[in-house]
């Protein structure tokens, strides 16, 4: 199986010198169930590429993958015995997505949102269903997601629809080396696209200038807390609200995020978790699913400072999803 014309082991070597080269410590993208004769194992330090069958490998990667719900089929629409087939061809597709940079190409109106097409689709029936008076995304990027919500309010008639949009770096601005307003290198050449708009035009147009407010700031920042605060004091009694954090994904940054964002979801309304693939395609690793995990297996004390939640698997329609939407039930 070749993705993207590199072989997997050539993908997994060829990420795991980034990683090292980037000084921050070499990491593994995980292949799916049939990885062939090697597995990927990392330290903080070194990357190793252990026998398949050795019994460390199922501590990484795909092992964790086939012993989690993650990425199961929506339930009764596969048979049983086809659903670890199912889970490891969405993973597969997670991880293509993740490290050729696909989800670059992926624009609403011409303004790039990087979100698996599954989830745009997701989110859009959920803002349909809820009917959220308030977004609240932490990291904006190049501004997608929230010109998207701001254009479901739109045409939902929701005038009074609010998206809250934080990030340190202003959208104009927000760029990276493999993901850029001007194209992907494509075999040696830079790939541009015509459809895309400039992002900093945004700023002139009716929809986002009604809907959308811009906070420069970290997410974790008392100023990005006073703003959301602020946004929802102004709503009535009852109102939905969704916050979908997707900023920085180790689990320390997440886990602080959702400490502090948790509690000031309304009972009924959603907290959105971005990226849990990434626990799982990055090994040794705790990411976002990580956190999840701890917000739904809380202790008692701690369900008292953040509430009940339920990780809401009847919006995942697609089978694929790269986030977890979590309900607070009390």
């Amino acid at each position: 199986m070749r993705w993207g014309g590199l072989g997997w082991g050539a993908l997994l070597v060829a990420e795991a010198r980034a990683g090292a080269a980037r000084g921050a410590g070499a990491s593994c993208y995980q292949p799916a169930f049939d990885s062939g004769p090697t597995c990927c194992v990392s330290s903080s330090d070194e990357v190793a590429f252990l026998d398949a069958r050795s019994s460390a490998c199922a501590h990484f990667g795909h092992g964790l993958l086939a012993a989690s719900e993650y990425l199961r089929p929506p339930n009764g629409t596969v048979d049983l015995p086809h659903e670890a087939a199912f889970q490891e061809a969405a993973f597969k597709q997670g991880i293509f997505n993740t490290v050729t940079y696909r989800d670059c190409d992926t624009t609403w109106l011409g303004v790039t949102i990087r979100q698996p097409t599954q989830d745009i689709m997701i989110i859009q029936q959920l803002v349909y269903a809820l009917r959220p008076q308030l977004f609240v995304e932490l990291g904006s990027f190049r501004g997608g997601l929230a010109y998207f919500v701001a254009t479901l309010f739109h045409l939902l008639g929701q005038e009074d629809g609010r998206v809250l949009s934080v990030d340190q770096v202003e959208k104009e601005y927000h760029e990276q080396r493999s993901c850029t307003s001007s194209g992907r290198r494509v075999g040696g050449r830079r790939e541009r696209s015509s459809q895309r708009r400039p992002v900093g035009s945004l700023n002139q147009d009716r929809i986002w200038r009604q809907h959308v407010r811009e906070v420069i700031a970290g997410s974790t920042s008392e100023k990005a807390l006073m703003w959301v605060r602020r946004e929802l004091r102004r709503l009535p009694s009852g109102a939905s609200v969704v916050i979908t954090l997707d900023s920085a994904h180790n689990y320390a940054h997440v886990w602080s995020e959702i400490q502090l964002y948790a509690p000031l979801v309304p009972v009924g309304s959603y907290l959105v978790v971005q990226d849990i693939i990434l626990d799982f395609v990055k090994q040794p690793w705790q990411g976002p699913k990580a956190a999840v995990d701890r917000l739904l297996q809380a202790r008692p004390e701690e369900r008292a400072l953040l509430g009940t939640w339920l990780w809401d698997k009847s919006v995942e329609v697609y089978g694929y999803t790269g986030h977890a939407y979590l309900r607070r039930v009390a």
